[in-house]
């Protein structure tokens, strides 16, 4: 089944009880390590309400690592920079934040204090759309993904807009990563001494268990006071430990 097939199919997901929206599994296992330790060091009344930032958040469903999250309760800030999703996440999603903005450092913008543009490439499968030329030439090299256009996206650093849309005193529980290719550079924008996720799940397409010491994202993490927790085909799972 392609993406644009399940797509048509994704709200039967809803009617017949389908457990997990990620794209392989990434949602349960970050549910299941909550449950059994994290959830432990929060208050119990706060299951209902925890709080995600959901960096290339794409579809408000599918491939979401977060709906499952949005569907028990949670809210949170969904970030993306196709347009096409805002109206989607407040028809789908109306107790979220949906930011249209890219995350990064970016080019220096005259305009904006931090962050700057960069060039988006887009493709008939949204799912693939990234800002890494390098990754946009894989797509089209080594996966046949048909690229549909380009765009130029402003782009903010992740500690700025944390700053500006989470709640005075709310925890983030969960980050999110999925920004193909760029995802290192997503972490290195946030303020990690203000903001330190319990749980985080980033994309990792390079990761080899022979070599994982190698990850850019991992050696990023660990040096950030996470664990690697669970790896799944295209994600990393880790958990908090400072």
């Amino acid at each position: 089944m392609d993406w644009k097939q399940k797509l048509l199919v994704s709200p039967l997901y809803d009617l017949f009880g389908k457990r997990s929206y990620a794209q392989s599994g990434e949602d349960l296992i970050a549910w299941g390590e909550f449950k059994n330790s994290i959830n432990q060091k929060l208050k119990k009344s706060k299951l209902a309400r925890g709080f995600y930032v959901d960096i290339g958040a794409y579809h408000p469903k599918l491939f979401s690592n977060t709906y499952l999250f949005y569907k028990k309760g949670w809210r949170g800030i969904c970030v993306d920079p196709n347009p096409q999703m805002e109206k989607l996440y407040g028809q789908a999603r109306p107790r979220d934040i949906f930011v249209n903005v890219g995350v990064g450092d970016g080019s220096k913008n005259q305009n904006q204090d931090e962050g700057g543009v960069m060039e988006y490439f887009m493709f008939e499968d949204g799912a693939a759309n990234t800002f890494s030329a390098e990754q946009a030439r894989k797509n089209q090299k080594e996966a046949g993904r048909k690229l549909v256009g380009k765009r130029i996206v402003d782009v903010l650093p992740l500690r700025e807009i944390l700053e500006k849309y989470i709640p005075k005193g709310q925890k983030i529980v969960l980050l999110s990563v999925d920004a193909e290719g760029m995802d290192v550079e997503v972490l290195k924008s946030n303020d990690w001494k203000k903001y330190r996720p319990e749980l985080i799940i980033c994309e990792d397409l390079e990761f080899d268990f022979k070599n994982w010491k190698k990850s850019e994202v991992t050696k990023y993490l660990v040096a950030k006071g996470y664990e690697l927790k669970a790896k799944t085909p295209y994600s990393l799972i880790f958990k908090r430990v400072e």
